[in-house]
């Protein structure tokens, strides 16, 4: 088994989980990480909860760390995430994570190149799920 590539930070505010991404992932990396998140989101028992995702400081990652990601994405979908917030410090990461991972192209994904308005949008998802 290969080393973990790649560094995150992971909180919840309420019914929102912060990461935040850094550096190149591998396939171990990306495992990690969504395993972390995963165990977050099954502490919320079925509730709706929503996610931003800061990569302004990811390098990039392999075609099997997209690969993860992808189960990952298509696994959050199904266990009730009501939006994503992406933030990228380009426009063409969001552009390559599109073309990688499939799955991120669904309607209730946003992507941004700040945090403050991603955060701002996702807030906004949020409430309108709990009218």
């Amino acid at each position: 088994m290969q080393e973990a590539h790649g560094e995150y930070q992971i909180s919840v505010t309420g019914n929102i989980i912060h990461t935040k991404m850094m550096g190149s992932y591998n396939e171990e990396g990306a495992k990690a990480y969504t395993y972390e998140v995963m165990k977050l989101v099954k502490s919320f028992d079925g509730k709706p909860f929503g996610i931003i995702v800061d990569s302004s400081e990811v390098l990039g990652g392999t075609p099997e760390a997209y690969a993860a990601l992808d189960k990952y994405n298509i696994w959050m979908e199904k266990n009730n995430m009501a939006a994503k917030a992406l933030v990228f410090n380009a426009k063409i990461m969001a552009t390559i994570l599109k073309n990688q991972s499939p799955s991120m192209r669904a309607d209730n994904i946003g992507t941004f190149t700040n945090a403050e308005t991603a955060l701002e949008w996702l807030n906004k998802q949020m409430l309108l799920i709990e009218v």
